[in-house]
């Protein structure tokens, strides 16, 4: 399929101007991971997160003041779902840094006590928007010895139905009309259980030297990327000139996908850093197509002019790289608009280095391989 039917359009005539525009954007992002840095997910920080729903919308400044008196002053704790109904409008992450020593076990469980206790939980009761599966089973046997099989069923019923109706139980007496739950299980729930005033959403831990670790081999694996494409295309096109312009036009991608990280305070974690190595490798993808192009009209004697000859291939292959940009962005934007807030960071990255992707193999590698057969080519082979 052909979108543009001998397209003649002078990229490179302009050159100076979109070069000079790239260095001031990977200048500004530059100063802003120097001065703002990075927003670093537990991945890489380490630490405790820990994510609550609460039955009605949480007062994040007693929470505060409620881990402040356990010693957990340093939490970060931020609502989610802002003005928004619904029960995500109610989940709360609280965040707490690495403590060496430390398990994940003390520090959420230091948070649900701590919370429970000042909210109104009632102690010494299974609870039975905390519990698990296996615990309120574990709890049934207990109290009903020889009824394995009830138990089991009595678990799975209330589980069942706190994950499909917004993950947590509103009152005791809506967890003992669950269907399925036996008439003695439910008795002995009225008198055992209580339904707590939130539920865990999920619990995350990373140790401070593994998050360090990981931040450590995540820039490994950025620069072996790229040495590695600089190797690659050195010695697929026989010119060091397309190795060095595609290695910075990936530098180019991943500081300025970094740097809208950074202006957007967006957390960057294992999968953000996924989404950094994904654009290396699309990036390199439309480049070494137009330097294939290059080269192919090099055979053919049409070596003259560097400008016009990479304004030429650029036009013979810009039908190809508007299809395949297009699709691509087509994908991410919808991943970005409705993947939701845990997938909104990833998304996001993709989004940024799809288009300035493109824009680089035309605007970077392309002048940057022309400046250098101009001046270190043609020293060395004079």
């Amino acid at each position: 399929m052909e979108l543009l039917r001998n397209p003649r359009i002078d990229f490179l005539g302009k050159k100076i101007i979109f070069v000079s525009l790239s260095a001031l954007l990977v200048l500004g992002s530059v100063a802003l991971l120097a001065t703002r840095g990075l927003h670093y997910g537990i991945d890489f920080r380490g630490g405790a997160d820990v994510v609550l729903r609460f039955k009605q919308r949480p007062q994040v400044d007693e929470i505060r003041s409620v881990l402040a008196r356990q010693g957990l002053d340093a939490a970060q704790i931020q609502a989610f779902g802002g003005t928004e109904e619904g029960p995500a409008s109610q989940d709360v992450l609280i965040r707490v840094p690495p403590q060496e020593g430390t398990e994940q076990g003390d520090v959420s469980g230091r948070i649900l006590e701590a919370l429970r206790s000042a909210m109104g939980g009632e102690s010494g009761k299974l609870d039975l928007n905390i519990a698990g599966p296996t615990e309120i089973e574990r709890a049934l046997q207990g109290a009903f010895p020889g009824q394995e099989s009830m138990a089991r069923a009595a678990a799975e019923a209330l589980s069942a139905y706190r994950d499909e109706h917004g993950g947590l139980f509103r009152d005791l007496e809506e967890a003992r009309s669950v269907a399925g739950l036996s008439p003695e299980a439910a008795a002995w729930l009225r008198d055992n259980a209580t339904a707590g005033p939130f539920a865990i959403r999920s619990v995350d831990y990373v140790g401070p030297s593994v998050g360090r670790e990981l931040k450590q081999r995540a820039t490994y694996a950025v620069i072996g990327s790229l040495l590695a494409m600089l190797v690659y295309i050195w010695f697929r096109f026989e010119r060091l000139s397309f190795g060095v312009a595609a290695v910075v036009t990936l530098g180019h991608d991943a500081m300025l996908a970094l740097g809208a990280i950074s202006l957007t305070t967006k957390e960057f974690d294992l999968t953000v850093l996924a989404a950094v190595l994904t654009i290396v490798g699309f990036s390199i993808n439309d480049t070494i197509v137009i330097f294939d192009r290059v080269r192919e009209n090099l055979r053919h004697g049409r070596g003259g002019d560097m400008n016009k000859l990479f304004n030429d291939s650029i036009n013979q292959t810009l039908s190809r790289t508007l299809l395949t940009t297009a699709l691509v962005l087509m994908v991410v934007l919808t991943l970005w608009l409705f993947g939701g807030n845990r997938l909104n960071p990833f998304s996001f990255t993709l989004l940024v280095g799809v288009i300035f992707g493109s824009y680089s193999t035309i605007y970077v590698a392309s002048p940057i391989v022309i400046w250098w057969e101009r001046t270190v080519g043609k020293k060395a082979r004079a």
